[in-house]
Parts: C-alpha cells; structure tokens; sequence
C-alpha cells in the first residue's frame, strides 16, 4: 500500500532534520553549514545537500542522504509563513522531550519530564512543520546545548539562555520599548547581511562573566570566516546628538534606524563581558556597519569589557551621546579601531588598540560634523590609560589619531608604538581655537618606534590641512616623549597571542592624575591600559584572536 503524501512529507522533515544535525557536526570534514528553512523550500538546494552528503565520510550521513533521496522530495515541504501575530508568538513547546520554540523566546519554555524516546515519529514531524510555518524555529533535544534561529524581531521581553546558539539571518531589530536579556555563555552567530540592532526604544542587557563572555560572530565554520561576514551590534538611544541622526547601514525611509534626543542620561541597556568577531557589513560604498556601533547612548548605558575583532570597517563607532566606555580592546580593525562623531562627550579608561600589520587606517578617527564643524554640543571625548600598537614592519603604515572637523577631546596617558607613519593629525581650521581654548588637549603621551621627523612631517602648501597649526611644536616634550620603548614586548604585536601587559621604565614625562569620580579607576597611575608587570591584567582571560 502507498504512503500517504502526509505522511511522507511528514517523515521527510524528520529526517531532514537529522540531516542537518549530522552534517553540522561535520563542517570541520568539508560538509556546509546547513540551513533547514532552505532544506525544506528550495528543492535545488536540498538535492545538492543530498549530494555532498552521499559523499561524505561519515556512513550515518551517506544513510541518511540514500534514505531521503529514496523518497523521491519535489517542491516545498512547507508553505509560505502566516502573516498573523499569533503563527509568530513568542512560545515553547514541549512534547515528550522534544522542545519546539520561536526564536524570540529563546527556547525557555518549562522542562520536559520525559524522554524524547516516546514521541512518535510523525508527531514530531507535525510539530515541526507547524513551528517553521511559523518563519521561526529550533528543533533540539530537552537536554544540552540548543541551537536557535531567530527570524523575526525582537517585539517584547526576551531571554536568551545560557549556553545556547542563536543564528541571526538577516537585520534583526529589537523595538516596542522590548528588552533582550542575553545570558553569560551564549553564542550569537551572524549570517551574511544579518546584525542585531536595538533602537532607542529598546535595550540589551548583555552581562557575560570572564568565564563566560557573550561571543558575537559570524556563522561561517571555524576556518572559513572573516572580516565582513555580518553586521554587527548597533546600539541607538535618545542622548544628544548634533545633527538630525541615522545610522549608517539602514536604509534612510527606516526610522528604526533614527537615533538621538535630550536624554543625556538614557541608557541602551548593558555590555559586559562581550566579544564581537568578523563584523562590519558593507551594504554600499562608504556605508558599512561596524563591530559595535553606539548611536545616542546616554551615561546611563554601561559599556565595559568588551573585544572588537577583525571588523571590516571601524572597531567602536560612536555617533553622539553621552555614554562612556571602559576596558575596551579593538584588534584587527580594517579602517579605524575607535571612530566618533555628532557630538560624543563621553569618557574612556583603559583601552587597547592593537592595529594589524596588513590592514587598518588609523587608531583614532575623531570628527565633530563636516558641515558645521561648530556644532553643538562639539564631540569631546576623554581618554585616559590607552595602549596603542602597530606593527612597523607590516605592509601597512598606520596613523595613530586624526582629529578634525571640530572635534575636541582630551587625551591621557597614552602608550604609542610602532605607528611608522604621521603620528598625530590635527585637522581644519579650528583647531587653533580648539587647542587655545582647551577644548583639545594632550598630556603625557610616550612614544616608541619611530621618529620626530616621521611623526610630524612638515605641513605647507596643498598638505596644509590646518590653518598653520603646528602639531610638533603644540606637541613638545612637555606633553609627549619619544623613547626607545614603551616597555612592551614584540608579544604585543603578535595577533593570535598578544600580551599587553608592558615593563615598568621611568620616563621623563609623568602620568597625570585620573580625575576622581565613580567610573573613574584613581588607582590607574601610569602610561597605557594595563598596570606595567601585571601579567594577569583585565584582558587576558575573556579574550580571543581567531585568524578565521
């Protein structure tokens, strides 16, 4: 007697699932990473899965591609997802063991008591297709790990939970006044195209722990990934900003993409313990998405232990507001490690920079608005305790600051080596008025690895991009000094295990005090971000420096 057509479909999405299970385990063996939506509604697709498969190493894969294509699939397994709110709830559902939830829930339905064992093959299968008619899914047992595509937004209150994968697919906003809550130890995988962005009605709260960081990355297998994978974290909130605002990487007609307003004190929400890794889509020319970009936060918003890894273009974007950052570390930045603009006047501690030796621009890339560079309120930021490194013997020379289009800002404290190139570049012609008003200011800066004429080569004719304004004699021995070394080692140069930690040598300049204040470390009293001879400083134990 012939299967019924349910019923066979019904087993095909079982079996499917396996599939991609099994083959998820062997990416490392040259199988792809699979995605399930596409298994079930491009049949193209799913036969050249079936086709790597039989070929596959693995014997269970091989079985399992022969039992599928025996069972001769044509078309879609599923139908196009119901618009209704209800088929994309927030929900889980538990049966026997196997847990069935919306990627906006984050799988936290209640426990199952009992084994998975007991369900019947075609309940399973029916409770599938119902979920992914929904355009979410995950599909796992009760016990472990789970892996969860997210496909919608982020509408109400949501936990993602620890331990578990959630794969973003596409531009997954957080809105509606919604909070997600993202628990030490997830794992958050980008897609091609794809980033997580909370608008200035919402916030994240993502606390991981130095056991636990929270990994942002991108969802290509270990080996395969890069620069630009996905997008990358977009924080906006309603803090002052100098310009009507949005962000780049959102199609302007989008207001979710706005940002800005009079709350100097608002907050985004919470980044502790979090890594970011291969980010920075580039949706056009000049208009990419960065590691974390932080779009009108107030102080409010807590920005701290965080790693920007190999992004495409800038490391950390701040666009306006009022929030502050501290123990940062950007690696491996394509364009600038730490860029601001619209009018940011929050405060840094401790940061490091580590640029690549084959690719990056500048550490530093400081602007007020092109247009109006009087705006108000002017981009001052303060930094104190930065570390930043460059290789000079890499095929790329990099620049350690550029400050221009009217911005200030006031830096302290700051260990500089290796940047081969023009070291500090002061720009347009309010800079004068800046430096006479203090609006800008340096103090105490040490620099190694390269020279007085290297880093401040003369500025006349078409090259004068200042008004006049001499950066080496403003920058004289009484605020920078070039030394023969910072105390750091050639390991902080190293890009799969860097160690930042320098020697303790007296220098003729002196650090400055830290300003007093709660987010201020007073203790902080030397040049850089971590403590000289500390060799179990505030970076080593969270972070990581995959090449891919």
């Amino acid at each position: 007697m012939a299967q019924p057509e349910a019923t066979k479909r019904a087993e095909a999405v079982t079996r499917l699932w396996e599939l991609k299970r099994l083959s998820d385990k062997h990416t490392a063996q040259g199988m792809p990473f699979v995605h399930f939506s596409m298994l079930l509604s491009d049949q193209v697709y799913r036969d050249g899965i079936l086709a790597k498969a039989e070929r596959a190493n693995d014997p269970a894969l091989r079985d399992m591609a022969s039992e599928l294509k025996a069972l001769n699939l044509q078309g879609r397994l599923r139908e196009a997802a119901p618009t209704n709110g209800a088929a994309r709830a927030s929900a889980a559902i538990s049966a026997d063991g196997i847990s069935l939830g919306a990627g906006g829930s984050g799988g936290s339905g209640a426990k199952p008591k009992n084994s998975s064992r007991g369900l019947p093959l075609l309940g399973l299968a029916v409770l599938a297709v119902a979920l992914i008619g929904g355009g979410v899914w995950f599909m796992t047992s009760s016990s472990g790990p789970k892996t969860i595509a997210v496909d919608d937004n982020i509408l109400q209150n949501t936990v993602w939970k620890s331990g578990n994968t959630y794969v973003l697919s596409k531009l997954t906003f957080v809105e509606s006044n919604a909070r997600l809550t993202i628990e030490p130890g997830v794992t958050v995988r980008g897609k091609n195209g794809s980033a997580l962005i909370v608008t200035r009605d919402a916030s994240v709260h993502a606390r991981g722990r130095v056991d636990q960081p929270i990994v942002f990355t991108s969802a290509k297998a270990l080996g395969n990934r890069q620069a630009g994978d996905w997008g990358g974290l977009v924080l906006l909130g309603n803090a002052p900003v100098n310009r009507d605002a949005h962000i780049e990487g959102i199609d302007r007609s989008d207001s979710r993409g706005d940002f800005g307003g009079s709350d100097s004190n608002s907050s985004c929400g919470v980044l502790d313990f979090v890594r970011i890794e291969f980010a920075g889509f580039e949706i056009s020319k000049d208009n990419e998405l960065n590691g974390l970009t932080l779009g009108g936060c107030g102080d409010g918003t807590i920005v701290r232990n965080v790693q920007v890894h190999m992004g495409l273009d800038d490391g950390v974007e701040v666009f306006g507001g009022t929030v502050d950052l501290k123990n940062i570390v950007v690696t491996g930045a394509d364009d600038d490690a730490f860029d601001w603009d619209m009018g940011w006047t929050g405060r840094v501690q401790n940061l490091i920079i580590q640029m690549h030796p084959d690719r990056g621009d500048n550490g530093f890339e400081g602007d007020n608005y092109k247009a109006d560079m009087d705006a108000q309120p002017r981009s001052q930021p303060q930094f104190y305790n930065v570390t930043m490194i460059s290789d000079p013997q890499g095929q790329k020379r990099h620049r350690a600051m550029t400050v221009r289009r009217g911005s200030g800002g006031h830096f302290h404290n700051v260990l500089i080596d290796g940047f081969t190139t023009e070291l500090i570049d002061l720009r347009d012609e309010p800079v004068t008025r800046l430096v006479n008003d203090s609006t800008l200011s340096f103090a105490s800066l040490i620099v190694a690895g390269t020279t007085p004429e290297q880093a401040f080569p003369q500025e006349a004719g078409e090259k004068d991009d200042d008004g006049g304004f001499v950066e080496a004699a403003y920058l004289d021995e009484r605020r920078l000094e070039f030394v023969a070394s910072t105390g750091l080692s050639e390991q902080a140069r190293d890009v799969h295990e860097p160690r930042f930690s320098p020697a303790r040598i007296n220098y003729s300049v002196k650090p400055v005090p830290v300003p007093q204040g709660e987010f201020w470390d007073e203790s902080a009293d030397y040049f850089g971000a971590v403590r000289p001879g500390d060799r179990r400083d505030w970076s080593r134990e969270w972070t990581a420096f995959p090449a891919n």
